[in-house]
Order: C-alpha cells, then sequence, then structure tokens
C-alpha cells in the first residue's frame, strides 16, 4: 500500500507543472469603521509574490465587494470581482499569477474612496496595464448603475482616480 502525504502530492505537482502548487496567503480586511466614518481596506497596498493568494475578510455585517477596476490590472489577465459579501468573517480569495499591479475597489463604498492594491513582484507600467474594450467599460457602468445614478458616479479611467503613489509600492516589502 502506497502512503500518499501531502508532501508528496506537492512534489508530484511540481514535478508534473514546474511550480509550486501555491504560494503565501496574504489577508486584507475589509473595515467599516463607522466610529471614524471611514470604510477601507487594510492594508491598503499587499506587494505579494506571482502564485500568492490575497484573502478579504469581512470585518461586519456589512454589504462588501471585492472589484476590479476595468483597466486596473495586467495586460492578459482578466478582471476579477467577489461575490456581495454580507455577513461578518466572510471572506473572498484570489490567486495572482501575473507580475504587475491590480487596482481594484468596493463598489457600494467606491464614493468613500475605499480601494486598494495589489502589486506582484513589480508596478506595472502603464503600457503594461489592460486597456479595455467600449464592451468592458459599459458592462462595468452597469454594476456601478446598480448602487448610483448616472449623474452620482462616473467611471473615471485609471490616469484620473486617485492611486497609490509608485514610491510607495517600491519600498513596500514582500509581506
Amino acid at each position: 500500500m502506497i502512503r500518499v502525504t501531502k508532501s508528496l502530492v506537492v512534489f508530484c505537482a511540481v514535478a508534473l507543472t514546474g511550480t509550486a502548487v501555491s504560494g503565501a496567503e496574504h489577508v486584507v480586511r475589509i473595515v467599516s469603521d463607522y466610529d471614524n466614518l471611514r470604510m477601507a481596506f487594510v492594508p491598503k497596498l499587499v506587494v505579494i509574490k506571482s502564485g500568492d493568494t490575497v484573502t478579504w475578510v469581512n470585518e461586519l455585517n456589512e454589504e462588501q465587494n471585492v472589484v476590479s477596476y476595468p483597466d486596473g490590472f495586467p495586460k492578459g489577465e482578466k478582471p476579477f470581482a467577489s461575490q456581495m459579501m454580507q455577513k461578518k468573517n466572510e471572506k473572498w480569495s484570489y490567486m495572482f499569477r501575473t507580475k504587475g499591479t491590480y487596482e481594484y475597489h468596493c463598489i457600494p463604498h467606491l464614493p468613500m474612496g475605499m480601494h486598494g492594491q495589489v502589486i506582484v513582484e513589480r508596478p506595472s507600467k502603464v503600457a503594461e496595464f489592460h486597456n479595455p474594450s467600449r464592451a468592458e467599460i459599459n458592462t462595468y457602468r452597469d454594476r456601478l448603475e446598480k448602487y448610483f445614478d448616472e449623474d452620482e458616479f462616473k467611471y473615471r479611467p485609471r490616469a484620473n482616480r486617485h492611486r497609490i503613489s509608485s514610491n510607495a509600492a517600491t519600498s513596500h516589502q514582500h509581506h
């Protein structure tokens, strides 16, 4: 009888694919801080390695989600979006494989500045970001309009929205 161990399974997966099955897990807390009138992702910036997973954890019974901007991720990747998390300790995870910058936000709390970044190994250069089609922007706009009137909040391209400075990203250590 062959005894299968976790290390044997990982060894086989590495031998077959040439890479480890999974990397480190990083946790981002989704904070609803009514005493200080803020909604935030903590930490706001996470610097990770390719293959690492980020898990977002809702800290209160509050409607929150994690949604990438339509132009907020590297070329060749797809946008990501969590389900709407409504309960305390509800989680959503995403594994990042492509190097670069991923910009995301919470739709219900976007006007409050609830956004964050994941940088996989190095920040993206402007030309390395996904260039969304008109259809992708329309789909994103339709998602926003479920929460806001058209005149309340409009999609702003990456160059026109607030973001974390690249200096902060390059000086931030891997967790």
